[in-house]
């Protein structure tokens, strides 16, 4: 079975060499030709968390040519690139999966005609080295639900194996809203500091400022019963990922725009309705807009 997936990002590469270590075929749409052809004379390499390189076949090619051929389509461009794939609605009767950070693509998906549409949060950490290579810096969990329709048990047998464990939430809000507080905590403050996950908590005062942003984020989102239980969860995620660079600190890096927007931006404006005051938010959120303008 032939899979699509659009963005030859790392969570794109890591997924196109899942799909093809369980017996699926992926055919990954990238923003460019170069990449493309790159991966189809080069083929995928995957290097596992122990540096270990391994190397499978992949069908890729341009964005421009996809045509809705495959059933299932897999989403996986940063929220900056969720507003240029307006013509995903010509293929209407496809099954899509979204895995983006953050929550602006659910209004996006609220237009989308789609009947069959499945969202999802990846809690792996990896990075991706050049054209054809991702490096797995940290193992963690795909978390799926269905958003409209109940295609994720579809999705879970699609992409569930040993390597990657695969869960199902039947409550969409609880999942995506626990992975914001993680974003949240962890990718403006890696991208202002530029440091990596785990440096967030070997560093007192790093540590300190993720705490304050956590309070602020919860309080927002109204997720105040589940303080001391999201605070774990972040602590390992921090740890699970500890070499991983988030994608808001590697866009930052290579001078593209992040998606502040929909990860703090939408913690701001909950916290606006509430009449909750963020002032570390705002401030993490107003830095790195200075650093998008500068790039």
């Amino acid at each position: 079975m032939k899979v699509s997936i659009i963005g030859g990002g790392a969570i794109g590469l890591l997924v196109a060499y899942y799909l093809k270590i369980n017996k699926k075929e992926p055919v990954i749409y990238t923003r460019s030709a170069e990449q493309a052809e790159a991966l189809g004379k080069s083929g995928l390499t995957y290097i596992n968390v122990e540096g270990l390189p391994y190397n499978v076949k992949v069908e890729a090619k341009p964005i421009e040519e996809f045509s809705g051929r495959e059933s299932y389509c897999i989403i996986t461009v940063k929220q900056t690139a969720i507003k240029d794939l307006q013509w995903l609605g010509d293929h209407k009767e496809i099954s899509c999966l979204f895995l983006q950070n953050g929550i602006s693509h659910l209004s996006f998906i609220d237009n989308m005609p789609h009947k069959q549409v499945s969202i999802g949060v990846v809690e792996h950490g990896a990075v991706k080295e050049n054209h054809t290579t991702v490096h797995h810096l940290g193992v963690g969990r795909i978390k799926l639900s269905s958003y409209r329709g109940n295609a994720h048990f579809e999705w879970k047998s699609l992409l569930n194996s040993n390597s990657s464990l695969v869960k199902i939430e039947e409550v969409w809000e609880t999942m995506v809203y626990e992975k914001l507080v993680m974003n949240a905590c962890i990718n403006p403050l890696t991208a202002i500091l530029r440091v990596t996950n785990g440096e967030l908590l070997s560093n007192n005062y790093a540590f300190s400022i993720m705490k304050k942003l956590y309070d602020e984020t919860i309080s927002a989102l109204n997720l105040i019963d589940r303080r001391e239980a999201l605070w774990k969860e972040l602590l390992i995620l921090c740890r699970n990922t500890s070499l991983n660079r988030s994608s808001m600190l590697k866009s930052v890096e290579s001078g593209q725009q992040t998606e502040i927007d929909s990860i703090t931006g939408e913690i701001i404006k909950r916290a606006i309705t509430l009449k909750i005051d963020t002032p570390y938010s705002r401030f993490v959120y107003e830095a790195v807009k200075a650093l998008d303008r500068r790039g």
